[in-house]
């Protein structure tokens, strides 16, 4: 009776792991065609954190600190304070950030974050004239950012089955015009029991549209709602010495689905090797990355290489007690 009991249990966590958050986004949504060119803050949809940017997402690998980019559900991983830090070089010449701490506390681990883009310095060009306007393709610079400001909380609700949530504001500045809004995550993951096997699903930036402040003609900004699942395994050997091997899904509602197949090899649980390879990205495909363990200290780097633009390398730091 007791066995056929935890099997319910599990079933359970299992069913709303899988398929509540994406019910929640195709009920928000509808196809993805529709909101192609409508949707904004799409700084949003990056890859914040270098081991998640090297396996292709953390729908159940996020732990710790590093939950809050990820998968806020992960934040029960972490058994003390964290803190991450992350820098990317980007294309041309944008680069963002991201910051964040993580604490036990009121029957969970409640977070903290920060997550910002600066695009560096652009071109200005425009219409100038008082009588008669011409055209002027040089005007001097201007520049653009995006931010975001998080707080995260992640529970256990078993001893195998967690769930996380983040509320966001989102700051959008170009040129001086800012536009604000806020967005919401939720995720879930449950441990399996066999064969160290983790499951996990997130939907990320779920609101309401953000209309302009400047005029009401403009039409209203849609979130780049996400919603990932993912599942990772141990393939051979453990946590410490061995390759735990995965997959997630990913499905954006702007975007066609993509499928990522990730590995990362553990040796003498100090030193990481990781890689995964994607589908249904036209720019961006193979990624490759490592890690090492000193003394609480966490340093990441990943390597993704672009058909277009090179490679974008990728730092994290992160530390825990």
């Amino acid at each position: 009776m007791r066995k056929s009991n935890k099997m319910k249990q599990i079933v359970i966590a299992l069913l709303i792991t899988m398929f509540l958050p994406s019910t929640l986004l195709i009920a928000q949504k509808g196809d993805e065609n529709d909101k192609a060119g409508v949707v904004g803050f799409k700084f949003l949809n990056l890859s914040y954190g270098a081991r998640g940017t090297a396996l292709g997402g953390l729908a159940a690998q996020a732990s710790g600190a590093e939950a809050m980019f990820w998968n806020p559900a992960g934040l029960t991983g972490a058994t003390g304070i964290g803190f991450t830090f992350g820098q990317t070089q980007w294309f041309v010449e944008t680069t963002y950030n991201n910051v964040g701490v993580a604490m036990p506390l009121a029957g969970g681990v409640i977070g903290a974050s920060m997550i910002s883009v600066n695009y560096g310095d652009m071109m200005k060009s425009g219409w100038a004239g008082d009588t008669e306007y011409i055209f002027q393709a040089n005007q001097g610079t201007f520049t653009a950012s995006d931010m975001a400001l998080q707080l995260s909380y992640g529970r256990k609700l078993s001893d195998k089955f967690s769930i996380g949530g983040t509320a966001k504001s989102i700051t959008q500045d170009i040129d001086g015009d800012k536009m604000s809004g806020m967005g919401f995550d939720f995720g879930t993951q449950f441990d399996v029991g066999i064969n160290n096997m983790r499951i996990g699903a997130v939907i990320s930036n779920f609101g309401a549209d953000v209309d302009p402040v400047e005029t009401k003609k403009e039409t209203a900004t849609a979130l780049p709602e996400t919603f990932q699942f993912g599942v990772v395994a141990q393939a051979f050997g453990d946590e410490n010495m061995g390759l735990m091997a995965g997959m997630n899904v990913t499905k954006y509602s702007d975007a066609a689905q993509r499928y990522s197949f990730n590995g990362e090899f553990s040796l003498m649980g100090t030193a990481k090797i990781r890689g995964n390879y994607s589908t249904g990205s036209t720019q961006q495909r193979l990624t490759l990355g490592g890690g090492i363990v000193v003394a609480g200290f966490v340093i990441d780097i990943a390597l993704a290489s672009t058909s277009d633009f090179g490679t974008v390398t990728q730092f994290s730091l992160g530390y825990s007690l």
